[in-house]
């Protein structure tokens, strides 16, 4: 049965086009770096309030200050993110990634010039303003261009590109000044973004949908993906388009951004975030002689190591068994760090609960982190990606947010046992939402993934969400039955 449908994923009557893995693989590569302006922007916070803090930089900044620093790249992304649907209907993900560059790499000039907190506030809400567009796009960009067969793999690969960008911009900063770093992350960022896409094209979702036939038979050349000839329009009309309101009410639109936002809600309160916060607590307590660099450093190794696997074993394994496993790794590392708290007995172990945090590390990052965008990419329906990607990434940016807000809060309450138990609580609501909701999606085309959706009754297909003739088929040829 699985195999049936992967052949059919590939078209049934298209089945001799061979994807351009090279071709897919340099837009995927462009997008992921697109991204890179986001972790940058990330690494060059911490420097500036590490090294301001110690009198590198020229002026000193207050306690609020250096979170307003920190946070500011966050909050601008937050809006960034809010536009994004409105930039990619207008220009496409691949167009808004490439010239989102430009002001992304304006923020970062602003910020190493700074003279003072507010210019150097400014520069940080820039960057995070003009990045967020490709946080949101580069998800459905990829999914867009890659073949069903490599569309996992590929898909990861920007999680592994924006942690290559943060550890850069840390490590330069043991040897630069801020400023200097800022300079030389945004050029290495932007320059190798803009080669990357100012050679693959647009995706043929996105041409398609704007009526230009011709160029979105170019773009599937490229990319080596089945888009057969339009057959001749007899009609003459174009398929009437619908507000965004009237499709979410459907079905087979709402559900899929149900699960999406379920997903993302989960990632945000399963406490990542907290843990990476509270590593230096755990290692301080143990007697470890690291520095904040050195185990930042070490935190990203450790997520660039687990995703490089994850990006193998996804197609062949599927999203649904690496998000159980990970969900269920990462709730058994949680309730090991509560148990060390809660269990005086556990005490002269000394060492379980660096185990338990890198464990917890290791599970999110083959599954809970990475693999949910990959599934909101295919999921998310293709009429819907751009006004609908965007929500679902502000509103995964929000809520994680408010994660981080009342972490403290939870944490003087609960205690840091209690606050690891909620996580496993969390994390095992994840589990079960997967195990009941979450559809596999290896090895099936978009088109097939929506129809995963559909009422039994519904006669629809992803050429009627294209503002296109009805007789164009997009992603195979008529289909039998």
């Amino acid at each position: 049965m699985g195999s049936a449908r992967e052949i059919e994923a590939q078209g049934s009557g298209t089945s001799h086009v061979k994807p351009r893995l090279w071709a897919q693989f340099l837009a995927v590569i462009g997008a992921s770096m697109a991204v890179g302006g986001w972790a940058v922007g990330i690494g060059i916070g911490s420097l500036c309030v590490d090294q301001l803090s110690r009198g590198i930089g020229g002026f000193v900044l207050t306690e609020e200050q250096q979170v307003w620093i920190v946070s500011s790249n966050f909050l601008g992304t937050v809006v960034g993110s809010a536009v994004a649907g409105k930039l990619s209907k207008r220009f496409g993900a691949r167009n808004t990634m490439l010239w989102c560059c430009v002001p992304t790499v304006a923020g970062f000039i602003v910020t190493a010039f700074a003279k003072c907190y507010n210019t150097l506030l400014i520069g940080r809400l820039i960057v995070g303003l003009f990045s967020g567009p490709a946080f949101v796009l580069h998800v459905f960009y990829i999914s867009a261009v890659a073949s069903p067969q490599y569309r996992g793999f590929l898909a990861l690969l920007p999680d592994i590109v924006y942690m290559v960008y943060v550890i850069l911009s840390l490590v330069l900063g043991v040897y630069f000044p801020w400023w200097w770093a800022a300079i030389i992350s945004a050029a290495l960022f932007a320059l190798p973004t803009a080669v990357a896409l100012l050679i693959a094209p647009s995706d043929p979702v996105y041409l398609l949908r704007t009526g230009r036939l011709s160029e979105a038979k170019e773009a599937a050349r490229f990319f080596g993906l089945p888009l057969p000839d339009p057959e001749p329009n007899t009609s003459g009309e174009i398929a009437p388009r619908k507000s965004t309101w009237t499709l979410v009410k459907q079905p087979r639109h709402y559900r899929p951004l149900l699960l999406s936002a379920a997903l993302l809600l989960g990632v945000a309160f399963c406490g990542y975030m907290a843990v990476l916060s509270y590593s230096l607590v755990f290692l301080r307590t143990l007697g470890s002689t690291l520095d904040a660099t050195v185990v930042s450093v070490l935190l990203c190794v450790i997520r660039i190591v687990a995703v490089g696997l994850v990006s193998v074993l996804i197609d062949r394994l599927g999203r649904r068994v690496l998000l159980l496993f990970s969900a269920a790794g990462m709730t058994i590392s949680y309730l090991g760090l509560a148990a060390y708290f809660y269990i005086p007995s556990l005490a002269p172990y000394t060492q379980m609960p660096l185990v338990m945090l890198i464990l917890a590390i290791s599970f999110f990052c083959m599954g809970v982190g990475p693999v949910p965008w990959c599934v909101i990419g295919e999921i998310v329906p293709a009429r819907l990606s751009d006004a609908g990607g965007a929500a679902l990434v502000l509103f995964y940016n929000i809520t994680s947010l408010a994660g981080v807000q009342v972490f403290p809060g939870l944490l003087a309450a609960l205690g840091i046992g209690g606050v690891f138990a909620a996580h496993a609580g969390v994390t095992g609501a994840i589990l079960l939402l997967v195990a009941a909701a979450v559809p596999e999606t290896r090895g099936l085309s978009l088109q097939q993934i929506e129809e995963l959706f559909e009422d039994k009754e519904e006669g629809y297909t992803l050429v009627t969400a294209l503002p296109i003739s009805p007789a164009y088929s997009t992603f195979s040829s008529t289909r039998g039955g």
